[in-house]
């Protein structure tokens, strides 16, 4: 394809993928290439509004115009931009293809568009890649999980929750996305695309399957791997399902008659990885920083067992039967249906002193952990007890890794 003209159908199809993929790359960037955010972010409030109009007129389909793309990926906002995407790369194609009917290939627009694609691909999962080998994108199962009954999870939860509850299984995907970076060169391009469409296979059924709201850019990553891989099927074919020797082909880089174009060529190429390098080692302390800030254990943190005593009380409800203190200012109450109820627990260590349930308690921690509240009215004094539970003991933490197993343990 490089040294030959090219068909008429292979240069649509290229002319619609250019406009496409470039368009869905700038407005999906989805934290790959750094710096785009910001680059992009005077251009996303006239796109929201053409989509709207869009999405108004010619689809009649109406949506929450305050929302788009958030923490969930698949929002109306966002299907209806990638239909908008497709209709405008149709409408490009058939322009160019008129303005353009007699050039022979598009080779140069080929590189730089596979150029981009290969970094959009490695950047953005080396980014999903690095946040799991510090177990940190889907953290291991804390208090509050623990103690979730399995019908209460969301199909999402229940993957995060399974996800997380192995660091080595954290590790290892985490490794395995950023072999990713085989797309940051050439001659390594076949192998990181065949690499790439496989890791993205798994994160697209798992999104389908379990709900993840990633689906749109799980199935681009997906499917711009094997746009890359276009062009070496024959080979790929004939080595791995005929048995037949074969080929692959590098993708030429363009060569400029002025050697300074070159050499900047490979200075851009330097500076974007060295960005991209910084990008993820301040993105990874930020994200640190950020957890250790929002989920900052609590200072009574543990599982609780409220002790029934049979006295009257007003300060705990009567039909309280467990409390969890995971993060700082939260706690979560279940009750003797098991319902889950999230209340706010302001703890002043210094005071020894509890705000919960419209009252501010005195509390004690006694030596092996269990709490003592207290609440003294005008004729009497409410003391309940909290008796500290241990998370160890829960089958999920209790059981470890065994290479002998003379049983399967299945509980």
């Amino acid at each position: 394809m490089i040294n030959q003209p090219w068909t008429v159908s292979t240069k649509i199809g290229f002319r619609f993928a250019f406009i496409f993929i470039l368009s869905f790359i700038l407005f999906k960037n989805n934290g790959a290439f750094p710096f785009m955010q910001y680059i992009m972010q005077p251009l996303m409030p006239p796109l929201r509004k053409l989509v709207h109009w869009f999405s108004s007129h010619i689809l009649d389909y109406p949506y929450d115009y305050a929302i788009y793309t958030n923490g969930s990926g698949d929002t109306s906002y966002d299907w209806v931009s990638l239909v908008f995407f497709l209709v405008l790369a149709v409408l490009g194609t058939v322009i160019w293809s008129v303005l353009d009917r007699d050039r022979k290939s598009y080779n140069t627009c080929y590189y730089w568009l596979t150029a981009i694609t290969r970094y959009y691909i490695a950047f953005m999962l080396i980014n999903y890649g690095v946040i799991k080998l510090t177990h940190s994108q889907m953290p291991p199962p804390g208090l509050g999980r623990l103690m979730q009954p399995l019908g209460e999870f969301s199909p999402m939860g229940l993957a995060w929750t399974y996800f997380g509850y192995s660091a080595g299984y954290n590790i290892f995907v985490g490794m395995v996305e950023i072999f990713a970076g085989f797309l940051l060169f050439r001659r390594t391009m076949v192998l990181g695309a065949l690499i790439t469409m496989t890791v993205s296979i798994n994160i697209m059924t798992t999104n389908y399957f379990f709900d993840v709201p990633v689906k749109i850019v799980a199935t681009a990553l997906f499917a711009l791997s094997l746009f890359l891989l276009l062009p070496h099927i024959r080979p790929l074919l004939a080595l791995l399902i005929q048995g037949k020797p074969a080929q692959l082909h590098v993708v030429a880089k363009p060569v400029y008659a002025k050697p300074w174009k070159n050499k900047l060529m490979i200075g851009v190429k330097v500076f974007v990885l060295l960005i991209f390098l910084i990008q993820q080692v301040s993105g990874l302390l930020n994200r640190h920083k950020l957890m250790d800030h929002y989920f900052k254990k609590s200072a009574l943190y543990g599982i609780y067992r409220v002790e029934d005593n049979a006295a009257e009380r007003t300060i705990i409800p009567k039909d309280w039967m467990s409390i969890v203190f995971e993060y700082e200012g939260h706690a979560s109450v279940r009750d003797k249906y098991y319902q889950k109820t999230a209340l706010e627990a302001k703890i002043n260590p210094g005071d020894k002193t509890i705000s919960l349930n419209n009252y501010t308690l005195d509390y004690t921690v006694l030596e092996n952990g269990d709490i003592m509240l207290m609440k003294s009215f005008e004729d009497r004094t409410e003391v309940v007890k909290l008796v500290k539970q241990k998370p160890e003991e829960f089958e999920l933490r209790k059981r470890e890794f065994n290479w002998i197993q003379e049983y399967p343990y299945n509980r």
